[in-house]
């Protein structure tokens, strides 16, 4: 079966089937996962699938920059260290980000050598605002040659 590939000038995070946003065409964060029993596992919470998607998606999401949307950069990984904190019930966000300082060191190393990673940390919060997922994602970024 042949598998699609789609480059990062491509991407639409919004265009994964089950999460939202309040924007209109591309995503913005937070992204948020709606209140569905159809993303509920056999105990009635959402599934642990469903949340690391979210995550993932809010990870990628939340290191991409406008050179890597315009296709000058090439993305890779991620490697995720994930902990479920409780079950999730309800409508679930996702916070995404890096410290300043990581962020700068991954601009930094991608101009001097042309490719880089950087830690993006995800946090999942029930519509209590309690966290239910917390996680780090080590992405992967290389400039493409013209």
């Amino acid at each position: 079966m042949p598998v699609a590939h789609v480059t990062l000038a491509e991407w639409d995070v919004s265009a994964i089937p089950f999460i939202g946003s309040s924007a209109c065409g591309r995503a913005t964060l937070p992204l948020t996962l709606p209140a569905d029993p159809k993303y509920h596992n056999h105990l009635g919470t959402v599934h642990a699938g469903a949340q690391f998607s979210l995550a993932e998606a809010a990870s990628g999401h939340g290191c991409s920059t406008d050179s890597a949307r315009s296709g000058r950069l090439r993305g890779g990984g991620p490697h995720a260290d994930v902990k479920f904190r409780r079950p999730a019930t309800g409508e679930l966000t996702a916070q995404a980000g890096a410290p300043p300082e990581e962020a700068e060191r991954f601009l930094e190393t991608l101009t001097r050598r042309g490719r880089a990673t950087i830690e993006v940390r995800v946090q999942i919060l029930g519509a209590d605002g309690s966290a239910t997922l917390q996680s780090a994602f080590e992405w992967f970024a290389q400039r493409v040659r013209a």
